[in-house]
């Protein structure tokens, strides 16, 4: 009955119910497509970094990542590797040997870190093969050694494919050592730093020229079926590598993790700041709905309706308003971005800028269900908190003075 009521007291204004409810929805659908695309945006820069980058995981030996010095690595690499393959939810693991190189070119000079990997082992864990604009993933074709290099690099020092580059390095007994390599191929990941710094080769030609025993390594990197079960299996890798430090992505690069872990905290703010504007254009109109029926309230109340059902009434036509609103910017929010998840969004004119901070130049979508779930529970929420004022002042009127206004 009280529900009935309200449903047509909503309606009595139309011009100014169905105003109201476009604003609530073109709201939530802007929060809503909002969240998922930075959602998205942070999926792509995380899923990037894991997959090109640091992996799910990583063993070093104590103090190695204090200072990256070549003296400090893990001396039973194959063996290890071995036993962290055989656990279940790892999908491959790789040996690395890693080095702070001085690079001269003809045209500049440069510097970074110098990975030597074993190829098809780093092929199953890391993806920076598939990243190649030009050239082939460290195939041998001349007599000297091939290198990788990124684009950014690339450019900077104005190599191609078939350039030589000069790179200098001190060795495990702290001499100059100096060796001659070709760029086989060129990579472009969507991370610019990360290109312009990061050099491959193959494990043996940097072992050889660092001069460390075979079956050593800097880094062990792990990929796993799933990601987020990295902290689950970090303990039982920690028994295989002993005394070594094992860490996961989050650990390694707590930039990623504290973007991961604040971004859903950022976007509920934005959605609260955009249900507080709409609060007040919720409490103006139902304040208005109110002072427009003073009579009519005050004979309901004269009639034998309770101050506890005219409230009930008020607050149900604030949260039919509310909820009206919010289903349909829901829907249209979800409905857009589901055709953006499968359909990516170009930003490539911001580029340039983006790819400084690891961010692709296109975005596909992504909501979560339980953010849908929160953002409803917050509208219905919103519409009670709207009501309560305009409620307060009809419960404040007296029948006998109501029933005289005009």
């Amino acid at each position: 009955m009280i529900g009935s009521i309200a449903w047509r007291n909503v309606w009595r204004s139309k011009s100014r119910s169905l105003i109201m409810i476009a604003a609530i929805a073109i709201g939530l659908f802007a929060g809503v497509f909002t969240m998922a695309f930075m959602r998205g945006a942070v999926d792509a820069k995380i899923e990037s970094a894991t997959k090109s980058e640091l992996a799910h995981l990583q063993v070093h030996a104590p103090r190695f990542l204090e200072n990256n010095n070549i003296e400090y690595s893990i001396s039973d690499a194959r063996e290890m590797l071995s036993k962290i393959e055989t656990l279940h939810g790892v999908v491959a693991a790789s040996r690395r040997l890693i080095a702070e190189p001085f690079v001269m070119a003809a045209h500049g000079t440069g510097g970074g870190k110098i990975l030597g990997v074993d190829v098809e082992n780093e092929k199953r864990v890391t993806d920076i093969w598939q990243h190649l604009v030009d050239g082939t993933y460290l195939e041998k074709n001349t007599r000297m050694p091939p290198v990788v290099i990124g684009q950014k690099m690339a450019k900077k020092l104005q190599l191609r494919v078939g350039s030589k580059i000069n790179v200098q390095m001190v060795d495990i007994d702290g001499n100059l050592s100096s060796k001659g390599y070709r760029v086989s191929g060129i990579y472009k990941t969507t991370n610019t730093g990360y290109d312009e710094t990061h050099l491959f080769v193959s494990y043996n030609d940097l072992q050889t020229q660092l001069g460390v025993k075979e079956n050593t390594a800097h880094e062990i990197v792990v990929l796993l079926e799933d990601g987020t079960n990295a902290p689950v299996i970090k303990p039982e890798i920690q028994n295989i590598a002993g005394n070594n430090d094992v860490q996961t992505w989050k650990e390694i690069s707590p930039e990623m993790s504290l973007l991961t872990d604040s971004m859903d905290q950022y976007m509920y703010v934005f959605i609260l700041i955009i249900l507080l504007a709409l609060c007040f254009g919720i409490i103006n109109t139902m304040l208005m709905a109110v002072l427009e029926r003073v009579k009519e309230i005050g004979m309901l109340m004269a009639v034998g309706m309770n101050k506890r059902k005219v409230f009930v009434m008020i607050i149900l036509e604030s949260i039919m308003l509310t909820f009206s609103g919010g289903f349909l910017g829901i829907l249209l929010g979800t409905l857009v971005t589901k055709f953006f998840e499968t359909t990516p969004i170009d930003v490539s004119m911001f580029s340039e800028g983006l790819e400084k901070y690891g961010f692709g130049s296109q975005i596909y979508t992504s909501l979560q269900p339980n953010t849908l779930f929160t953002i409803g529970f917050l509208v219905i929420v919103t519409g009670i908190l709207s009501a309560i004022y305009p409620a307060r002042k009809a419960l404040k009127l007296n029948p006998a003075e109501a029933t005289r206004s005009e």
